[in-house]
């Protein structure tokens, strides 16, 4: 008889309760049946948990429904395990594309002939493919930050941090160039921010659950199964597993730090750019100003109707105000152009 026993989708017309509890043994929280036969996870933030009730071990796991996609969601697992048996149901999200046959062929992949406690292989089995998915995930993201933009230099590509750190030396061209390029990518980092907080909430929470699993906490293991016989559902050799996973998830919770990292220096980038193009703008606009104002000066200060001006009586006083209106434009021109304002 198969220890793990799936809850699917045309079960939830039928009265499930003493179905469970038939598969378990034993008669489980109303709480825990609520989320087991309900639909109360896929309305909620996604939030792991794992929690010892009288004799058996209810949680909520949390998958990624779609790594390919980053404004997809987390598909839930909710399962109830004893050292014997397992009751579990998947709630998948409408942009999930996970193949869950094939997963629950994964998670259920348990040795019942051993003296391991199949409840705990399958936990164990269910927190590993969490991690799995998430780092194919943050992968994923990771692709789409550290890919190279083209800021007009022919075929040279740049990397967001190359970019910061040169950013001092791009000319105005090139500047404006990375900001169109930037701005397209504004959408994806939106959504991908907003991934990011519920990853990072689900691996964090993850570690901590594997933290105490690996180090044998009373809070979360079961001492005896219902026989009265005194049996770890976390046996040594599974702690050592759990302890690999943890270390695994642990170095996942680093490398979303990372990528956060990324997004922040990605959104401070672009901010950065705005601000210069619009100081470049008001820079520009105020040196077009400067080189029509000093000519216009010019031509109102000759323009006066007063006979005791010298000029007014020179020969060359028409060629003379000319070629002053000239040299004072081109000589603004080299020093607007000279600091990059024009």
């Amino acid at each position: 008889m198969n220890s793990i026993t799936w809850i699917e989708e045309s079960d939830l017309s039928k009265n499930l309760t003493s179905s469970i509890e038939d598969n378990l043994g034993l008669a489980i929280h109303p709480a825990a049946m609520r989320h087991l036969t309900g639909d109360s996870v896929s309305k909620r933030v996604p939030f792991p948990r794992l929690e010892k009730h009288v004799n058996y071990l209810f949680g909520i796991a949390y998958i990624p429904s779609n790594t390919e996609n980053p404004s997809a969601d987390f598909d839930g697992v909710v399962f109830a395990a004893t050292h014997d048996a397992v009751v579990a149901r998947v709630i998948p999200h409408h942009t999930s594309n996970l193949d869950w046959n094939e997963l629950k062929l994964n998670l259920s992949s348990v040795n019942s002939e051993d003296s391991t406690a199949d409840g705990g292989e399958f936990i164990l089995n269910l927190f590993r493919e969490t991690i799995k998915f998430l780092w194919e995930d943050a992968e994923n993201i990771r692709v789409v930050l550290e890919g190279e933009i083209d800021i007009g230099k022919g075929s040279e590509l740049l990397g967001i941090s190359e970019i910061a750190a040169s950013q001092d030396q791009l000319d105005v061209k090139e500047r404006r160039t990375l900001l169109e390029e930037l701005n397209g990518l504004l959408p994806t980092m939106s959504i991908v921010s907003s991934e990011m907080n519920q990853m990072m909430r689900v691996a964090t929470e993850s570690e901590v659950i594997l933290h105490h699993l690996c180090k044998d906490d009373d809070q979360y293991d079961l001492r005896m199964d219902l026989r009265g016989e005194e049996r770890e559902l976390f046996s040594n050799d599974l702690e050592i597993y759990l302890a690999d996973t943890w270390e695994l998830c642990r170095t996942l919770v680093a490398t979303l730090e990372e990528i956060e990292a990324k997004i922040d220096e990605t959104n401070t980038l672009i901010r950065s750019l705005s601000d210069e193009e619009n100081v470049a703008a008001s820079r520009f606009t105020g040196a077009i100003a400067s080189l029509l104002l000093v000519p216009t000066f010019i031509v109102g200060l000759y323009g006066q109707n007063f006979v005791s001006m010298p000029e007014t009586n020179w020969a060359n006083g028409y060629g003379f105000s000319w070629g002053l209106i000239g040299a004072v434009t081109i000589l603004q021109f080299i020093f607007f152009r000279k600091r990059k304002w024009i």
